[in-house]
């Protein structure tokens, strides 16, 4: 086994601090951040009156809350005209959709993220096809319906995602008890299966599988969705599409530093 290198422990601390600050409503207090980086509030404290010596980080008016500081900004816009992270795995993207020579393992390959209060694709790979079966980037998904936003959603809590799935019950005219039920149950057995997949829920024929992509904090950052239109595919949970979608997940969601447990 690899020796692991010497680090500089504060700067590891400052880390998590920020971290935590990315995962908590903002500005936040002390004591939310002790919560939610298990850090003292004395060891915090002492951090933070460093980081905002430095600007990364910034006092609220009342002088309660922490907020990111103007360097934190800075480091932000910047790193916004670098390439996205998952701009770097478009090679794996690529490579997949190219093994997919089999109508019943699909015929593109997409990449979905949750934007604000909602899920939308950002990216797609099709093979050669003379029937084009992407859906247009930046159209928001069902989160009852879609294989894609289903499963970004059963990775976010609840008080997030009930209002959504109440309002798009409402809209889809129905809204029941049992229903709301119908839909954390099938959010709880995504997590537990680790993908998710719809019948058609876009265009009749239309089949979707969806699995996630975790980054090295374990967060969901992408959902990563193979289409297909049946008979040919029919996004079985438990086929081969399906198999080879959850590899490719895992083997993505190492490289972008995913460590998971064992």
């Amino acid at each position: 086994m690899q020796a692991r290198q010497q680090g500089v422990d504060a700067a590891e601390v400052v880390g998590e601090i920020l971290q935590g600050m990315l995962q908590t409503s903002r500005p936040v207090r002390l004591k939310d951040l002790e919560k939610q980086t298990g850090i003292a509030s004395a060891k915090l404290h002492r951090y933070l009156v460093s980081m905002l010596r430095s600007g990364l980080v910034a006092k609220s008016a009342d002088g309660s809350r922490y907020d990111f500081g103007l360097l934190a900004y800075r480091i932000g816009q910047l790193a916004t005209h670098d390439p996205d992270e998952l701009d770097l795995l478009e090679p794996f993207f690529k490579d997949f959709i190219d093994q997919l020579q089999d109508d019943d393992l699909g015929q593109a390959v997409g990449i979905g993220r949750w934007v604000g209060t909602g899920a939308t694709m950002v990216k797609w790979f099709e093979r050669d096809s003379p029937l084009s079966i992407r859906s247009n980037p930046g159209a928001q998904l069902g989160i009852t319906t879609s294989a894609t936003a289903k499963l970004l959603a059963a990775y976010l809590p609840a008080e997030v995602t009930k209002p959504l799935v109440l309002r798009e019950l409402k809209e889809r005219d129905c809204l029941t008890n049992a229903n709301v039920k119908l839909v954390f149950n099938d959010y709880a057995n995504i997590v537990s299966a680790g993908v998710a997949n719809s019948i058609g829920a876009r265009r009749t024929g239309l089949n979707a599988l969806s699995t996630p992509l975790f980054d090295q904090s374990g967060k969901v950052v992408a959902a990563i969705t193979i289409l297909g239109m049946a008979p040919n595919f029919e996004a079985q949970l438990d086929g081969r599409a399906a198999e080879l979608l959850m590899a490719l997940g895992r083997q993505l969601s190492l490289k972008l530093g995913f460590s998971p447990l064992t």
